[in-house]
């Protein structure tokens, strides 16, 4: 049972693929393994960041990371949304073995090996805050604290992250009450709140500042899973914002855009300056210089914004959030899968350097594991790019990509140059290296090829279903 305590007691403070690729040049390898921070953010696409081209909305301090880490162009998904996407990070494993294949579509269990346990295993005090996504409420075993955590603070829900200011969120097991009030909330929280007092993402950056207070002496590893800047699903529709809640406009107050794309902007901007007051952070604890930060989205742009009569556009092109690729969040098209992808590692990534590298969060699992000293783990799917970020051991990485997305009938195949996208069994065949946009199906071109990503497809699937859990909603 969750116990319900008073919000009084926090902070509130709210602030305006080959087998083998080339590597950085070396750098200096640390005598301890780093800190580990992961901030995940959420709908951010690809094309929404100053380092990759925007140029309406500002994130200088994205861009600033970027500028002193390692940016690469080629980082994609594991999953065009966030539930299945969140699942293989935790576990290593691609959607054809998690458990989850789509949002909300099943649990993780007392058996599964998180990311947070094998770092927990490696002497590190693991924190989560923000947003989970892989339990059910039903299932103490699939929470976070259940699951290799430490320290939890934020959502167990994907609809109850969709509120910005929510009436409560967990620390831990326990229920912790907001000065909020959202009409009809809900067990899952959803909905709209009628007075708008406590932010979350705020009140979320400030416990995870916490824990690194508490952790300075010791390795840590923060998975820092904002849900901005997700929209609000529930509680969109007839507000000017579209549901992009965020307490003021700030730089975007005076622009000429609708009111929705103005506070989509201001979301980005928030991001942004927690990842700044982040970085102030490890500076004044002087940690920052042996402290990994990795910076990604977890799927590409949105196409989510609402209108008054509840049709459903695309949010994506306010901002050319695709940068030009196809598809959006939910396509398993580049435009669904790219993200915004940076490590910072100082005196072992080398400053300004970039990767085209195909890696997915399969890969960032065993990469992290590998960071805080233990080997690559065996018997996931994703393979350490650890020399990309040190500029030292050999770079081998998977021969192959694979995607499925059952609830859309679609599924994708990556083998380099080559990338097919099934719609139901319908195959559409791209050559990358010559048609990124993916414009061109060359499947009646090219029946070898297609054969051979066919039986790559369907070998790798071996999905985990449970009939009966999955359709509890």
């Amino acid at each position: 049972m969750m116990r319900a305590r008073s919000l009084l007691a926090l902070p509130a403070v709210l602030l305006s693929c080959t087998s083998s690729a080339p590597v950085p040049a070396p750098g200096a390898l640390p005598n301890a393994p780093p800190n580990i921070v992961l901030l995940l953010v959420d709908d951010l696409g690809i094309g929404e960041v100053g380092a990759w081209g925007q140029r309406e909305i500002a994130t200088p301090q994205i861009d600033r990371l970027a500028r002193e880490g390692l940016r690469f162009t080629e980082f994609r998904s594991s999953a065009a949304v966030c539930g299945p996407a969140r699942c293989s990070l935790m576990l290593g494993l691609h959607n054809g073995h998690c458990r989850l294949d789509d949002n909300d579509n099943d649990y993780l269990r007392a058996a599964d090996l998180t990311l947070a346990e094998r770092l927990k295993d490696a002497g590190y005090a693991t924190g989560l805050f923000g947003k989970w996504g892989l339990s059910w409420d039903e299932r103490p075993e699939s929470w976070p604290n259940a699951q290799g955590f430490d320290a939890f603070f934020g959502y167990r829900d994907q609809v109850h992250a969709h509120n910005f200011y929510p009436e409560w969120l967990l620390d831990g097991a326990d229920s912790v009450r907001t000065r909020n009030v959202v009409p009809a909330g809900g067990r899952r929280g959803a909905g709209r709140a009628t007075t708008r007092l406590d932010f979350a993402p705020a009140l979320i950056r400030e416990r995870a500042f916490g824990f690194v207070r508490a952790n300075r002496d010791r390795p840590f590893f923060l998975y820092w899973a904002t849900n901005l800047p997700h929209i609000n699903n529930e509680g969109s529709r007839g507000h000017d914002d579209d549901g992009y809640e965020v307490p003021d406009l700030g730089p975007y107050g005076d622009k000429p855009w609708p009111m929705g794309k103005r506070s989509y902007a201001a979301q980005v901007h928030w991001l942004d300056q927690d990842l700044g007051a982040l970085r102030t952070l490890l500076d004044s604890l002087g940690i920052a210089d042996r402290t990994l930060i990795v910076f990604l989205s977890d799927n590409g742009a949105t196409f989510l914004r609402r209108s008054d009569d509840g049709a459903t556009d695309v949010i994506g092109r306010w901002f050319d959030g695709t940068l030009g690729y196809r598809g959006f969040k939910g396509d398993l098209y580049d435009g669904g899968l790219r993200v915004p992808g940076i490590a910072h590692w100082p005196g072992s990534t080398k400053s300004g350097s970039v990767s085209n590298i195909r890696v997915d969060f399969t890969d960032l699992h065993a990469t992290l594991v590998e960071a805080a000293g233990r080997p690559a783990p065996d018997g996931i799917d994703g393979r350490s790019f650890l020399p990309a970020l040190t500029g030292r051991g050999t770079l081998a990485l998977r021969p192959h990509q694979v995607w499925y997305s059952p609830d859309r009938d679609q599924s994708a195949v990556l083998e380099w140059p080559w990338k097919g996208v099934w719609m139901r069994d319908t195959l559409r065949l791209f050559h990358l290296g010559r048609d990124a946009g993916e414009r061109t199906d060359l499947a009646a071109r090219e029946p070898r090829i297609a054969a051979r990503l066919d039986s790559i497809r369907r070998a790798e699937d071996r999905r985990v279903t449970h009939p009966v859990e999955r359709n509890r909603q």
